[in-house]
């Protein structure tokens, strides 16, 4: 018994004697390791805001392809890409001689037809036919009644015969005259349709050489809005076909950008909404306003396509790949550090501060952030100055000096 106690007190003055040379090495060991050289900024209090960002592409916000109404060979191009073209503007012209002969033939055609008609209606008017016709019926039928009154007298005795004979000749008169006009009508009512065949011919003349000036306008290819000149598909000497376009143009519209959002955010963006666009190829940051929200995925995809309208355009082209940033937070008195002083260990974030001279971990609780700050909401308030160069490489109780020690 007495031999196993004194093995357990042999073995803790051991264990003792280790520990204690291991905390003088590694005190030893800290006190030995050179100050690290850090940089400090205050902790400031201004506005943040928190944004989400899709990515997208810059696309024509109305693309206008413009196609040949006819076929025909191109003589002349007298626009170039990218330039700035105004409604009925010539984009390109083709052969027309052609086109201008047909134009002359129907314009001949039609003037043959006005001078028929026109001869046609100088022969007299078919209401003073009419009347005419009625008159001489109306003669001929009260010729006829006193006729056959005299003729019944005649028999009775009460008139000579000669007063007989002279109504039997007005009769023949008057019949001779009603037969006459009647005739007359009759034959300017077949020339009465006549003069609706002419009519209709000159009608039919006038629709040609219309349609023959249509086609002749044809041959000028010119921009249907205004707008920009993205694309020509035009050579002098090459055909043109109604199915391949002659020139694409950027309309007024201007450019839109297409982002792909995904499920869980798309309830965030609604028509009319604004937005942040970044491009950058340019370096630049414009803003914009949600034009439509896809009601659908994508076929094969589980993103939505977000339409977003671009106030300015300037440099913006169809095919440049861009960002579409929303807002979904911010604070206009934040208390704010810079982002890259909060370290994250484990799901907790905090930062470092100078104590004597030596790292002092803070733990953080982080608010929002954008691209350069971070909300501090607690361990931090505004005035402290927290490190922001170095900190990576520090660890609690570490030695540090600031970068103005060093002459820096």
């Amino acid at each position: 018994m007495r031999k196993r106690l004194t093995i357990l007190l042999a073995a803790g003055l051991v264990l003792l004697l280790a520990a204690g040379c291991g905390r003088g090495g590694a005190q030893q060991q800290t006190a030995g390791r050179e100050p690290v050289t850090v940089r400090t900024e205050p902790a400031s209090v201004g506005a943040i805001r928190e944004t989400t960002s899709f990515s997208g592409d810059v696309t024509a916000g109305s693309e206008i392809q413009v196609l040949p109404k006819l076929g025909g060979r191109i003589i002349r191009v007298a626009a170039a890409v990218g330039q700035e073209v105004d409604k009925g503007e010539l984009l390109v012209e083709l052969e027309a001689q052609e086109l201008a002969v047909a134009v002359r033939q129907a314009e001949a055609t039609a003037e043959i037809a006005r001078a028929n008609l026109q001869s046609l209606k100088a022969g007299g008017t078919l209401a003073q036919l009419q009347a005419a016709a009625r008159q001489a019926e109306a003669g001929y039928l009260n010729a006829r009644s006193t006729l056959e009154r005299m003729e019944l007298l005649y028999r009775e005795g009460a008139i000579a015969l000669q007063q007989l004979e002279g109504s039997r000749l007005q009769a023949q008169v008057a019949e001779s005259q009603y037969s006459l006009a009647s005739k007359q009508l009759a034959i300017f009512e077949r020339g009465e349709g006549q003069v609706q065949v002419l009519a209709a011919q000159v009608r039919q003349a006038e629709a040609a050489l219309e349609m023959a000036r249509l086609n002749l306008s044809k041959a000028r290819i010119t921009a249907p809005v205004a707008g920009k000149v993205m694309s020509l598909a035009a050579e002098v000497g090459n055909m043109a076909s109604p199915a391949l376009p002659a020139a694409t143009l950027l309309g007024p519209g201007g450019v839109t950008v297409t982002a792909r959002v995904t499920e869980q955010a798309v309830g965030l963006f609604s028509p009319g909404l604004p937005v942040e666009v970044e491009v950058p190829a340019l370096g630049t940051i414009v803003a914009g306003a949600v034009r439509e929200v896809a009601p659908g995925a994508a076929s094969g995809a589980r993103s939505f396509l977000v339409t977003v309208r671009v106030a300015e355009t300037g440099g913006l082209r169809p095919g440049m790949f861009a960002r579409v940033r929303l807002a979904i937070a911010e604070n206009p008195a934040a208390v704010l550090v810079p982002r890259g002083a909060v370290l994250e260990q484990e799901g907790r974030h905090f930062v470092f501060t100078v104590l004597d001279g030596k790292a002092d971990r803070r733990e953080v609780t982080v608010g929002l952030r954008d691209e350069n700050f971070a909300e501090i909401i607690s361990g931090i308030v505004a005035g402290e100055a927290v490190i922001t160069a170095g900190q990576q490489f520090l660890e609690a109780g570490a030695a540090v000096r600031l970068e103005e020690e060093k002459g820096l």
